[in-house]
């Protein structure tokens, strides 16, 4: 069993064999599950033989689609709940995926292995000295020229921005609000990244970003 962070909660293993569903439907109000995801794997590019991690990976959807495109995909979570779901849906899929329980703050790969890591709505959940942590662990696993791309939250606006006040309300920590708050790009750029790239979604309220090692 992994050392739990700060960040770790006991619903990340209750709420496991429920989460592709919760997924689903959040998914509906933005634009679908499989369109947001598509989105992700388009700045993936998981080519044939490229290597990618997916940390706080879940119960390992998209890293999975990374490996259906020929990808050696590895994905890595804190939560022993959640990778035996994502385990068996390997399974289900006959697609090959390793996956290690650990701590991102802790990233226990060598350095400059990867070439692409992923990290789909996870950032928000640490608070900002780990969220920083994390970034210089992937920074160091990734080889040089590769990418960190985010799927996260953004500040939304309008109405938008009023939905995502409402839904934070009910379903986030402090830790969320922190996140969209912060200053990503000098996040990043003190993490050692060089480049940053942005993209904003559902009416701004999500954003994928691209950084380059």
């Amino acid at each position: 069993m992994a050392k739990r962070s700060s960040y770790y909660r006991p619903a990340f293993d209750i709420f496991a064999p429920l989460y592709d569903l919760g997924i689903w439907l959040i998914g509906l109000l933005l634009g679908g599950e499989k369109r947001l995801r598509t989105f992700i794997i388009e700045e993936t590019n998981p080519v044939q033989g490229c290597k990618v991690l997916e940390i706080c990976c879940g119960t390992a959807t998209t890293v999975l689609l990374s490996a259906e495109k020929g990808a050696l995909a590895y994905g890595l979570d804190i939560s022993h709940g959640m990778l035996n779901v994502a385990r068996e849906k390997a399974q289900r899929q006959k697609v090959k995926l390793e996956l290690v329980q650990a701590d991102t703050i802790s990233i226990p790969f060598k350095e400059k292995v990867f070439d692409r890591v992923v990290a789909s709505m996870g950032l928000h959940e640490m608070p900002f000295d780990v969220t920083m942590n994390v970034l210089k662990e992937v920074k160091q696993v990734l080889k040089s020229g590769g990418r960190l791309i985010i799927f996260d939250y953004h500040q939304g606006e309008g109405l938008a921005g009023l939905l995502q006040k409402i839904f934070f309300m009910f379903s986030e920590h402090d830790e969320a609000k922190e996140f969209i708050r912060a200053d990503l790009q000098k996040e990043l750029r003190e993490a050692g990244f060089k480049s940053f790239n942005r993209r904003l979604l559902a009416k701004g309220a999500l954003q994928i970003v691209t950084a380059e090692a």
